[in-house]
Order: C-alpha cells, then structure tokens, then sequence
C-alpha cells in the first residue's frame, strides 16, 4: 500500500514539475522586471543607442571593425558521387570554410567607458560540385548549396577604471538548416555566460517578452533580452553594481549588433 502511494505521489509530481518551474520562473520574472530599468535599443550603422520612454537622456555604443582580426579557413570535410535520375551521375564535395572577424564595442566616454573586445566566427558548411562532377554530370547543378551556418561570439569586457574584467562566450545565436533541421518549427535559444572573479551568469531560454533571461549561481533572474526582432528592449537589474550593469548593457548590445 505504502509502495502503491509513494509511486502515485511520484507520477503527480512528474506531471507537475513544468508547471511549478514555469511559476517559480515567472515569480522570478515579476520580481526582476519590478527592479530593473528597460531599455529601448535601436542599431544603425554601427551604433547602438539605448534610451527610455518618457526620457531625453540616450547611451550610445560604437561599433569599430578591426580589419586586421579577419582570419579565413577553408577545409574539406567529405565527399560522396550519387546518381541523380536524369540527370546521371554527380559528385560533390563537402567544405566546411570558417570566417572570423574582430570588434570593438565601446559605451561611453574615454575616460570612463566599458569596452568589449570579442571575435565572431561564422562556421559554413558548403555542398559544391567538383570539377569532375561537372565533367559526368549531364546536368550543371549550377552553384554551391549552403547547408548551414552557425556564429559563435567570445571575448571579454573591461571597464577602463576597474582592476578586472568580465569573459563572454555565445553559441547558438544563429542557426540554420542542418543545425536545426530536427527541430524545424522551434528556434533553440543561443547558450552563453558573462563571468568575472566574482560574477558568473548564464543564459536560460525564453520567458514573458524576452528571448533570454540571464540568471546568476542562485537562479536568481538578473537581466533579460528581447533581441530576435524590433522592437529592441533589455531590461537590468538596477540592485545590482553598477559595472556589472554596464557590463550586461555591452553584451546585449554586442549580441544586437551581430545579429
């Protein structure tokens, strides 16, 4: 009898389980949004500028491409020969070219400003008709076939008053085609943290507006995003350092800039 029930309050509470995050989470939501400032973000031509409704007061990033970070890498990765009906036979060859760029992103003045400093990787996968395919294929397949392409971000932000600073990594932020083909109908949120000698936050999926909800060791909800499409709107805790808020104010202004 004893065995019966506890097996019947286990099943309760597996079914119960996503409802009880999905409050837990929005009380973390509520509690965030009541003590966080929103941002309205807007880009163009490599600014980002940050403002209030019902405030003339506006924050400006810059954007700087260093031409001098680019780094290109071509690599075969495979290559297959399949027949093609009418067509006869077609021999392709996978590539898999990796693109690099350098950014500076800079909010505020000289004096006192908060400066990211990170690299985006384009990683493409091509799908490219050899020289020989061409020669025994009846039927020119025309030009390269892109399969996917995925960025990844990383660097690092520094206040140019503070002794340290902070890393950043994001993954995910865009997919394509073979990444997310198992998934065609749901968009996987990108996976990312910002960490310095005493914060460490981490990126979690989707909640109320936002696209992304950043969250501290305790789960604690810190900041959030809505950058997938306009409007631009982030919201940051306003309880916490003020570095650290204009630490999270850059990174979200370098994940809008690079989409």
């Amino acid at each position: 009898m004893t065995k019966k029930v506890s097996i019947n309050a286990f099943i309760i509470l597996l079914f119960c389980f996503p409802f009880a995050k999905g409050r837990c989470q929005s009380i973390e939501d509520s509690l965030m949004i009541a003590n966080s400032e929103k941002w309205n973000v807007a880009y163009k031509k490599g600014i980002v500028t940050l403002s209030q409704a019902g405030s003339n007061q506006t924050f400006s990033m810059n954007l700087i491409k260093l031409h001098s970070g680019k780094i290109k890498q071509k690599v075969k990765d495979s290559a297959d020969i399949e027949y093609s009906g009418e067509g006869g036979l077609d021999q392709h060859k996978f590539m898999k070219i990796t693109k690099s760029r350098v950014y500076q992103l800079q909010a505020g003045t000289d004096e006192n400003s908060t400066t990211a400093l990170f690299a985006i990787t384009d990683e493409s996968k091509l799908k490219r008709q050899t020289v020989l395919g061409k020669i025994i294929n009846k039927k020119d397949v025309g030009d390269d076939e892109p399969l996917s392409s995925v960025n990844t971000i990383h660097g690092t932000i520094k206040r140019n008053n503070a002794a340290t600073g902070w890393n950043f990594s994001i993954t995910n932020l865009s997919l394509t085609k073979m990444q997310n083909s198992f998934l065609p109908f749901f968009s996987l949120p990108p996976d990312g943290f910002l960490k310095s000698e005493k914060d460490s936050l981490f990126f979690i999926g989707p909640s109320f507006k936002a696209d992304l909800v950043l969250v501290d060791n305790h789960g604690e909800h810190i900041a959030a995003a809505k950058y997938s499409k306009k409007p631009f709107i982030i919201w940051v805790r306003k309880d916490i350092d003020n570095s650290l808020q204009d630490a999270i104010g850059v990174l979200f202004g370098v994940m809008i800039s690079a989409k």
